[in-house]
């Protein structure tokens, strides 16, 4: 997990991190952090943040700016602002905020706030293992196109790259919604929001080919249709 703090407030800041290092270690959760006191040492760099603390009010450039790159960069980021100005306040909810803290901030909120973040990302990713090492990584759900089974094999397909994992297809699929993901075959579960080309007997994601079982095809077809009206 990738954390970025920002606060002109050199003393606030560091003890800012101090916290939530305390909170991420008790819990097991490696975070790598990276601190600035100025917006603009971050929007220098094209890092991506799974969690953002930012002052709004800074000199040069403020933490609305860099809270609307960090969205660009991450759609799922989780942003918390930590400032003693309302003032902001309107312009911040149309980033969707993930919380607004006063300093000097309040431990145990920062800590329960802390908790409904961890949720938040679990359920905004999977965990899975990839076949070759023991490395665990974690795949936004939003970027998964498909999963395929062949043989005894299992690829997670995604928007950035591909992975073959370790753990069964049938508990890798049972982590996902079935809002918009659906078993076309045995041997392929898609996310709807990725289909490119729709026909009865198969669809389309990019220029992969993936068949629709014949005894699911009348259920898909419905099933597909329903969500486009939902679109």
């Amino acid at each position: 997990m990738k954390i970025a703090i920002c606060d002109d407030d050199k003393n606030f800041l560091d003890d800012l991190k101090l916290h939530i290092e305390t909170y991420m270690d008790a819990r097991s959760i490696k975070a790598e952090f990276f601190t600035a006191t100025s917006a603009n040492k971050i929007l220098e760099s094209d890092e991506v943040y799974d969690l953002a603390f930012l002052d709004i009010q800074m000199p040069e450039t403020d933490g609305i700016t860099l809270a609307k790159e960090l969205k660009n960069r991450n759609g799922k980021v989780i942003l918390f602002f930590v400032t003693n100005f309302d003032e902001y306040q309107d312009e911040a909810m149309d980033l969707h905020i993930f919380r607004f803290f006063e300093k000097p901030f309040d431990v145990q909120r920062l800590y329960t706030s802390l908790d409904k973040a961890m949720e938040y990302l679990d359920k905004s990713y999977i965990d899975v293992y990839l076949e070759n090492g023991s490395r665990h990584i974690k795949v936004p759900v939003d970027d998964i196109k498909y999963i395929k089974r062949e043989n005894r094999k299992n690829t997670v397909f995604t928007y950035n790259e591909n992975y073959t994992v370790r753990c069964k297809f049938d508990e890798l699929i049972s982590k996902l919604p079935n809002t918009f993901f659906y078993l076309v075959h045995k041997s392929f579960y898609v996310n709807l929001h990725y289909i490119t080309q729709y026909s009865y007997k198969e669809i389309y994601i990019d220029d992969a080919r993936i068949p629709v079982a014949t005894r699911k095809q009348a259920d898909f077809h419905k099933y597909w249709f329903n969500y486009v009206k939902r679109r």
